[in-house]
């Protein structure tokens, strides 16, 4: 008798645990509005800037707490004076100001972890991948007007995503994501970065989310 009772317990907790484990969303696609504060790390050439846009992506969970996923997102940005200082690395060496503006998209893939805890669902996520943006070639052609010499920077640059956010259950297919916040770095090497490279940005991104 104890044996059976034994049997038919291990059997349901099996079968309870095969429902938990299908019990979650297998695709989850986001739609957000996304702010990009934009901070090149030699900002005493290049000052920062913001740049609002919205993107979306789409997420595999292979079980219930582990997936991968795709974002894309595009920004422009508004038109703005910048100044660039007459010291020798400058874009101008004897000093000019310019008005430029500028756009940028972004594609990037990697893991997100999400921890389900009824409505209140946290996740991080780490990404890699690419961004495009005509930001210094715009800023090279206005300058080209105010200062003598050559700039030939390039669009594209690799970037890196590290962050998180919270979604929150308001159906089993719909989720209210209102925060995402996350450090982006861009690479964006040319005649502006006077040999440092890296863009550190600041990302939030807050919107919806659909789940299938």
């Amino acid at each position: 008798m104890k044996l059976r009772s034994t049997i038919i317990l291990g059997v349901a907790l099996l079968f309870g645990t095969a429902a938990f484990a299908q019990d979650y969303p297998k695709i989850e696609i986001p739609m957000y509005y996304s702010y990009m504060r934009f901070n090149p790390q030699n900002s005493n050439i290049v000052s920062s800037f913001s740049l609002n846009g919205g993107g979306g992506g789409i997420t595999f969970f292979f079980n219930h707490f582990l997936g991968i996923t795709a974002e894309f997102n595009g920004y422009g940005s508004t038109t703005q004076t910048f100044t660039f200082p007459a010291i020798p690395n400058s874009p101008c060496p004897l000093g000019c100001r310019v008005r430029s503006s500028g756009n940028m998209f972004t594609y990037n893939f990697g893991p997100v972890l999400k921890f389900r805890s009824g409505k209140w669902q946290p996740f991080v996520e780490a990404l890699g991948g690419g961004a495009h943006s005509n930001t210094y070639s715009n800023l090279a052609s206005a300058c080209a007007l105010a200062c003598t010499g050559t700039l030939t920077p390039s669009n594209n640059a690799a970037d890196f995503i590290i962050g998180g956010g919270l979604d929150i259950a308001l159906t089993h297919s719909i989720s209210v994501r209102p925060v995402q916040v996350d450090y982006v770095l861009t690479r964006f090497g040319n005649n502006f970065t006077a040999g440092n490279n890296n863009q550190n940005n600041l990302r939030y991104n807050g919107g919806i989310v659909f789940h299938f």
